[in-house]
């Protein structure tokens, strides 16, 4: 059953995937305002912990690492100004390779960024981000980690509706050493709606 899942949200995210690429040459970036779709596919930070199966293989699970969707909106302060403000929540999670256990790393996110879109359809970013409720979720075979609300700095170059992004995040968590949640990965945001 969790295969079955995991299958339907790949599934998904490459459905959304192309659904974007379509849509991406329609975007009127003279609109004001509207929606914004978008997806991560992110991979970095600290070590928190390690699987080893029966097979002799090993997953090692990352602060940093997991799949990101999130929707929110963008407004333009002034419409002949190709600068927009996005404000987006998302909801990131990377689950493991155990067949036997539910084993996953979840988190809440929110992005205040600044995007400034170029003729050439190049567009680079920057802004804030935070991590609300990060949990390891070790499924009764190690114990749960929760870490406190981080915050942290994003910033962003990309082609249309991909791009790359990288996050400088830090997890703290009472009796548990500092972990480094910084990542890099592929970003695919798609803007919709709006006049």
């Amino acid at each position: 059953m969790k295969k079955l899942v995991q299958a339907a949200m790949v599934a998904a995210a490459a459905l959304s995937v192309s659904s974007m690429a379509q849509a991406a040459d329609t975007v009127d970036t003279a609109r004001r305002g509207g929606f914004v779709a978008q997806m991560d596919l992110d991979y970095g930070g600290d070590d928190l912990a390690t699987l080893s199966f029966t097979d002799g293989e090993s997953q090692h699970v990352k602060a940093g690492q997991g799949l990101g969707f999130g929707i929110g909106g963008y407004f333009r302060p002034v419409q002949s100004v190709p600068f927009e403000l996005q404000g987006i929540v998302g909801y990131k999670v990377v689950f493991t390779a155990a067949e036997n256990a539910d084993i996953k790393m979840t988190r809440t996110t929110l992005q205040l960024n600044g995007i400034y879109r170029f003729a050439s359809n190049w567009y680079v970013g920057a802004g804030y981000v935070q991590h609300m409720s990060p949990e390891l979720d070790g499924d009764g075979f190690f114990e749960d980690l929760e870490f406190d609300d981080s915050s942290g700095f994003n910033a962003e170059v990309g082609w249309k509706w991909v791009g790359l992004h990288y996050t400088k995040m830090e997890y703290s968590s009472p009796g548990y050493e500092d972990a480094d949640a910084s990542n890099v990965g592929v970003r695919f945001t798609y803007l919709f709606g709006g006049k």
